[in-house]
């Protein structure tokens, strides 16, 4: 038996009548008419409420409603042929039941953050609970904080970086490094900031990657181009990291610690308000 209907263009007429329409109320017998069944699940005008904006001419509304049923359509006799391979053990009603619970509680859980989470970490935070637990955050590779410059031979900016290198005069390092932004030249210039040991060698030459250390102050040619190099501090893998190279990592723990807190906290009072009221009833004393 042919189980899969579609019921078109008739009632496209009253449907458009009923959804473009913002005044005029459709005809009792379509108030909410049947748009297309699929074995034994059927699609009504009600179901696609809202789809339509009223200030659409018709032919724009007519191609919106017949591309919703299209996909519906699809999805249905997709589901029916899915749900034939369901298989007893598969336990689909309990699982439909946890995922709906770990929907519910996350729902809750976001509020609850937004509502009372204390999200604001100050550096006292950072420092103690790093102080706390120093062990966890031992480097697992070598890092670096130096500055570099990379540019051309052929720039009109290397008279400039060659005076700045000299005294590396802070004061004038904006202005320089305005000037190299447009020059193609490649720089780091943050001497408080920590990078992988490892990539900076992949962007030296490598005579000089394989010959690195602190307090290095040098320059360089090789194919063409100028290295400005200068390393502060070097810690290698299985050294203490400082504070600032791991701060972000150490926010995202206290705060993962206090919403875990809350979370006990909020379940330990909502267990003390209930549990001797007539809400919970057990049964196994």
């Amino acid at each position: 038996m042919k189980r899969l209907f579609l019921f078109m263009p008739s009632l496209w007429v009253l449907l458009l009548i009923t959804l473009v329409s913002c005044t005029s109320e459709a005809p009792s017998e379509v108030q909410d008419p049947v748009l297309a069944q699929v074995f034994n699940k059927t699609l009504v005008l009600s179901d696609i409420d809202g789809i339509v904006d009223p200030i659409n001419n018709q032919e724009d509304s007519l191609h919106l409603i017949q591309s919703f049923v299209d996909r519906w359509v699809r999805e249905a006799i997709l589901m029916h042929e899915a749900e034939k391979h369901v298989t007893q053990d598969m336990g689909l009603d309990q699982l439909v039941r946890d995922y709906r619970l770990s929907l519910v509680l996350n729902n809750f859980e976001q509020a609850l953050f937004e509502n009372e989470l204390d999200t604001v970490i100050t550096d006292l935070d950072v420092e103690q609970y790093f102080n706390a637990n120093k062990e966890q955050f031992r480097l697992s590779y070598d890092i670096v904080r130096y500055f570099l410059i990379k540019l051309p031979e052929s720039s009109p900016n290397v008279d400039a970086v060659i005076q700045w290198w000299t005294n590396k005069e802070r004061a004038l390092l904006p202005d320089l490094k305005e000037a190299l932004k447009g020059d193609g030249a490649y720089f780091v210039l943050n001497q408080l900031q920590w990078h992988s040991l490892q990539n900076l060698k992949k962007k030296l030459p490598k005579k000089r990657a394989k010959r690195l250390s602190e307090s290095l102050d040098d320059v360089l040619t090789n194919n063409n181009y100028l290295y400005f190099l200068k390393i502060f501090e070097i810690r290698k893998k299985g050294d203490l990291p400082p504070i600032s190279f791991v701060r972000d990592q150490v926010e995202k723990i206290i705060l993962h610690g206090r919403k875990m807190k809350l979370i006990e906290d909020k379940k330990a009072a909502l267990y003390q308000k209930e549990i001797n009221t007539e809400n919970v009833k057990i049964f196994t004393n």
